[in-house]
């Protein structure tokens, strides 16, 4: 498929006014573009308007990916996650939940990131928070696979199903078909069977004997009933 288009915006006032430089942009950039990706920026932005103008200008022109950094935590200039929820049609809450749980496995720190994922038209847009882990947690969630098989749906692409040719429980490719079961307990069926002598109780009884018994007579020694089990006393 066509090389994915990414876009890294990173939120940070400090860093947009040039107070210090950001590090954790760099490390989605070149990671994205590890992937293959065709990676803008990062983009650095003052926190607020200025993230959802980064956004829309992203799904604007194209971007299939937009990663966001910083903005997340708890403070009143954290707003990612708002301006966020502006730009997106609806959210992919597995993606964010997956970030998170990155985080957890290296810091309780992480749960108190409030950032999230969501689709805007036909564009990916996932909040990081603004430290060099982040960067790297959300980086081993947005692998090269899982990018592009999100950017094949919101382009139409299908996604493998269980019951389709080749899914998980449907006809792999190049499989030998196999026989139905039923058919081949008909041909079992009907296939001639050897010769071999009569067992014990398949040799004719007596003349008169087998009307006898299953006349249920009183000198029968007990009739068993094929339909309930239960073996009839005379």
């Amino acid at each position: 498929m066509t090389a994915v288009r990414a876009v890294v915006v990173v939120a940070s006032n400090r860093a947009a006014d040039g107070v210090y430089e950001d590090a954790s942009g760099p490390i989605l950039a070149r990671g994205l573009a590890s992937h293959g990706f065709d990676v803008t920026g990062p983009v650095v932005v003052h926190d607020g308007e200025e993230v959802a103008k980064a956004l829309r200008t992203a799904v604007a022109d194209g971007a299939d990916l937009v990663v966001t950094s910083g903005g997340t935590g708890l403070t009143k200039l954290d707003l990612t996650p708002e301006m966020t929820s502006q730009v997106i049609d609806f959210a992919v809450p597995g993606i964010a939940e997956a970030i998170r749980a990155a985080g957890l496995a290296k810091t309780p720190h992480a749960a108190l990131s409030r950032g999230i994922a969501g689709v805007a038209g036909r564009t990916l847009i996932v909040n990081l928070a603004g430290s060099t882990g982040a960067a790297k947690d959300g980086l081993a969630v947005l692998t090269t696979g899982l990018v592009e098989h999100a950017v094949s749906q919101l382009h139409g692409g299908d996604h493998a199903r269980s019951d389709a040719p080749g899914g998980a429980g449907g006809d792999r490719a190049g499989a030998t078909p196999q026989p139905d079961r039923t058919e081949a307990a008909a041909v079992r069926a009907d296939a001639p069977q050897p010769d071999r002598p009569p067992a014990a109780d398949e040799h004719p009884a007596p003349d008169g004997a087998a009307d006898h018994a299953a006349s249920g007579g009183a000198d029968a020694p007990g009739r068993h009933d094929t339909h309930t089990g239960s073996h009839r006393r005379p």
